[in-house]
């Protein structure tokens, strides 16, 4: 199981976004939720990824139809999945040994 040691604020996400060129759906946000939705390809795949910044916590639909989200470690190992949780979430520092 990857491990991370946090997320990505609303601003980091964002900021992300325009970098990568994702397209990004914040009116749930500016009408006072937490989820904003990423229009991306991730490994080749186009997804839609519903994001919280508060939580971290991630929704969306696999390229074959079926729902989500980021408590799936059966879906690590596939590229699509792994390009996700490395596009959100920010790495735990490997200890030195």
């Amino acid at each position: 199981m990857k491990k991370f040691k946090d997320h990505l604020s609303h601003t980091q996400v964002l900021a992300a976004c325009a970098k990568a060129g994702f397209e990004v759906d914040t009116s749930r946000y500016d009408d006072g939720g937490d989820w904003i939705t990423i229009f991306g390809r991730f490994a080749n795949e186009d997804l839609r990824i519903i994001y919280s910044s508060w939580n971290g916590k991630f929704i969306g639909k696999s390229p074959d139809g079926e729902m989500f989200d980021g408590a799936r470690e059966e879906l690590e190992g596939i590229d699509w999945y792994d390009a996700i949780l490395d596009f959100l979430y920010i790495p735990e520092e490997e200890k030195a040994a």
